[in-house]
Formats: structure tokens, C-alpha cells, sequence
């Protein structure tokens, strides 16, 4: 592993709001609770093997039941595409997906990815939150975000929440549906967000990279 850096970017207070088009995406993002990497598993099986965008795959909250190298091979084994858990200063490439790994915070730094060790943000490193505010910075309104089940700390709803501040394309899972690692929540979507169910959310992701290359 890289060296790390010493603290996190942390998503900042903004109020631009831009609009996000089919066929104007540069990075799909997804994060999903540890507790949801089964349902994260679900969704990489949905994606089509000629998706020609970086997709990064967070899986958030204190601990996991496997390392980085059970957790690859049982992603790969989900997924068409070439699986890769993330390095300092890796470059972001297209049509691969991006994991990050264990106890590390995961940001984008220009055209490359940044790990950091600071402490743990709504409970959690890596931090969905961490992640999606970093790409929104990053990408803008050329970002897609896609929120998979629910977690103790609602980590991720913020950085989604700046994402769509920033004009970019939050997709959230159908709370109704959606495989939780804790008690269902009774709470509303995020707002402005595209709420689908959990089959139909790597159609629409997967059309997204098809627009990109068409």
C-alpha cells in the first residue's frame, strides 16, 4: 500500500446547483455499507462488460469479514469487469472497477486517487461521505453517485447531498427494498434523487457508460 496521507478531504458547505445529463458523465461512484456487500455484489453482476466509465466501489463502516484480497476475488467473481483495490496515487481508468480498501478514507486528488488514515468520519473508514464529497469537488455535475441499503451512521447521505449541490446524478436504492444491515428506517429518500430498485439500478448505471461511449 501507498503512503497515506495524513488527513481526509472533507466535504465543504456549497449551494451551486447544476443539472446532470444522460450521456455527460465522466465517474460512477457507489457506496454501500459493509453489512450491504452482498447487495454491492448484486449490483456488479448487473453491469454490462462494456462499461467504459471508472466505477468506484466503496464498502463503508467499522470492520469487514474478509481482507482486501478474499474481498477482490469474490467481487471479480461478480463482475465482467476487471476489479482492482485501490493504491495510493493510482490513476482513475475507464471501463474497470475501483475498490477501496480496508481502514483507509478514499478521495480523488486530480486525475488520480488519494488513501488517508485520519480518523474514522460518521463512524466509519473508509467513509462513503469522504468519497462522494471528494467527487463532487472533483467531477461536479459529471458525477454519479449511487447509494446502496443503509447503515447505523447514514454515512453517505451528506456527501451525496453535495453531490447533487453540484449538480451530479444521485442514484439511491429503494429504502422499501433495500437489503439493511439494520432495522429498516422509515425515513424519506434523499432528496432530488433517483430512487430505484435494487435490479433496476445497474441497467440504468450500465446505460449511462453505453451513452458516454456512443
Amino acid at each position: 500500500m501507498g503512503t497515506a496521507r495524513s488527513a481526509p478531504f472533507l466535504p465543504a458547505t456549497d449551494t451551486r446547483v447544476g443539472v446532470a445529463r444522460p450521456g455527460d458523465h465522466d465517474i460512477v461512484v457507489v457506496g454501500a455499507s459493509v453489512a450491504a456487500a452482498r447487495t454491492a455484489s448484486m449490483f456488479l453482476v448487473g453491469l454490462h462488460g462494456g462499461f467504459s466509465l471508472p466505477l468506484v466501489l466503496l464498502l463503508g463502516g467499522p470492520g469487514r469479514d474478509r481482507s482486501d484480497g478474499e474481498r477482490l476475488v469474490s467481487l471479480q467473481a461478480h463482475c465482467a469487469l476487471p476489479v482492482r483495490i485501490v493504491d495510493d496515487k493510482d490513476p482513475i481508468l475507464p471501463g474497470r472497477i475501483h475498490v477501496a480498501p480496508a481502514d483507509y478514507h478514499l478521495f480523488i486528488d486530480d486525475d488520480h486517487f488519494a488513501l488517508s488514515t485520519a480518523a474514522p468520519v460518521n463512524g466509519a473508514r473508509p467513509s462513503i461521505d469522504v468519497l462522494f464529497g471528494s467527487v463532487a469537488d472533483a467531477f461536479g455535475p459529471r458525477a454519479v453517485c449511487v447509494l446502496l441499503g443503509s447503515n447505523e451512521h447514514d454515512d453517505g447521505r451528506a456527501g451525496a447531498d453535495r453531490v447533487r449541490a453540484r449538480g451530479g446524478l444521485v442514484i439511491v436504492e429503494n429504502p422499501a427494498t433495500a437489503a439493511l444491515g439494520v432495522a429498516p428506517r422509515a425515513e424519506a429518500p434523499l432528496a432530488s434523487a433517483t430512487v430505484l430498485h435494487l435490479s433496476e439500478i445497474a441497467p440504468f448505471v450500465s446505460n449511462l457508460g453505453e451513452w458516454e461511449a456512443s
